[in-house]
């Protein structure tokens, strides 16, 4: 696996060669002291993830990153940073999978390789990877979208109100996840549940999120995305209905199609392909997608096995199974009944379909 470090700061990339020769691996690590250096050894050889220092003269760690993104579009990638501009912030959004906060021990920088590396494993086709790498956008439901903006310029909006519209959108929840879950915010804390990421980011770094034109692709009136939004919403309440509280069903629930949304797989028909033999495609790439972007390995997990849950290493009727279940009711998708009868629910079903029908009036209401 080839392995690319970007430090205008000679001290720093030493402290990195020195750790990743302490530890047993097949990386093959290269160092390079400017973004301008970094490409010109990209151009001879790829890599499958590139760490950059946000801050650096000449081209900084985000102009670096979209050069990145555009020309190796598979290439993972990682910034470093120590700002908290919000002009900066909003910069690193665009372009990075994943922010980490400066300084930053070298041992947890090297975690975080390794598990994008493993992500690297999961998917050989180079075109889904390099849409998936690619995207850093996806589009809003317009509605959706309008209103929060509308909420979010009031004074005296209610936080509760504005979480509970982003959390009703795949779009705006995956990238206020992805910055929630971050290094760069979290501090090792693991956060499933929308309004808790709102929280914990604050309300001003939200707003400020939302309301730039840049992190979103433009919320032009697409009815395909409307419907996916209003089925993912259908499906995260009811998500949250069966397994009685917010956070890891009702998020995994409302995530689960995230890869319709992107364009150029949405077209390729990928519900009907498979992976590995394991799970279907679309299962697979928003998985893939939201763990890319740092989500919790719980609701990847989730979202990953919820077409197929008898493949969850867990055989209780848990997380998988309640994702399973809701994304499929609120698609009209088909259930596995050997699934729901072996881990002791089957006679829930009609208790559940009831649900649906009392979420749909309510939603609709």
């Amino acid at each position: 696996m080839q392995v690319m470090f970007v430090d205008d700061e000679s001290r720093v990339l030493s402290g990195i060669e020195r750790a990743v020769m302490m530890q047993e691996s097949d990386w093959e690590c290269r160092f390079a002291n400017s973004g301008h250096e970094a490409l010109m050894m990209l151009e001879e050889l790829p890599a499958d993830v590139v760490v950059s220092d946000m801050r650096m003269p000449f081209m900084d760690g985000a102009e670096l990153l979209t050069q990145v993104r555009n020309r190796w579009p598979a290439t993972i990638r990682i910034i470093l940073s120590g700002y908290s501009e919000p002009s900066a912030t909003l910069r690193m959004v665009d372009v990075a999978h994943r922010f980490v906060a400066k300084p930053c021990d070298s041992s947890t920088l090297l975690t975080m390789v390794a598990s994008a590396l493993a992500l690297r494993d999961m998917f050989q086709d180079p075109a889904v990877v390099g849409a998936v790498g690619r995207t850093s956008r996806l589009p809003a439901a317009p509605k959706v979208f309008s209103e929060v903006c509308r909420q979010l310029a009031n004074p005296g909006s209610d936080i509760r109100q504005i979480a509970e519209l982003i959390g009703s959108d795949p779009a705006l929840s995956a990238k206020i996840m992805q910055l929630a879950n971050s290094a760069y915010f979290a501090r090792g804390t693991l956060i499933h549940d929308i309004g808790n990421a709102i929280t914990h980011l604050g309300l001003e770094q939200v707003k400020l999120l939302v309301l730039a034109s840049q992190v979103f692709a433009d919320a032009k009136t697409d009815p395909y995305v409307d419907r996916l939004q209003r089925s993912a919403l259908l499906a995260s309440t009811l998500a949250a209905r069966i397994s009685g509280h917010q956070g890891l069903e009702p998020t995994a629930a409302l995530l689960a199609k995230i890869a319709l949304l992107i364009p150029e797989l949405r077209q390729a028909d990928i519900e009907e392909v498979t992976v590995l033999g394991e799970t279907s495609l679309q299962a697979a790439v928003s998985a893939y997608l939201l763990a890319l972007w740092g989500l919790p390995m719980d609701i990847v997990e989730a979202v990953a096995r919820h077409m197929q849950p008898s493949l969850s290493a867990d055989k209780d009727f848990g997380a998988t199974g309640t994702v399973h279940v809701a994304v499929a009711l609120a698609n009209h998708g088909v259930l596995d009944l050997d699934y729901l009868e072996k881990t002791g629910v089957l006679n829930k079903l009609p208790q559940w379909q009831n649900m649906l029908a009392h979420t749909q009036e309510n939603l609709d209401d």
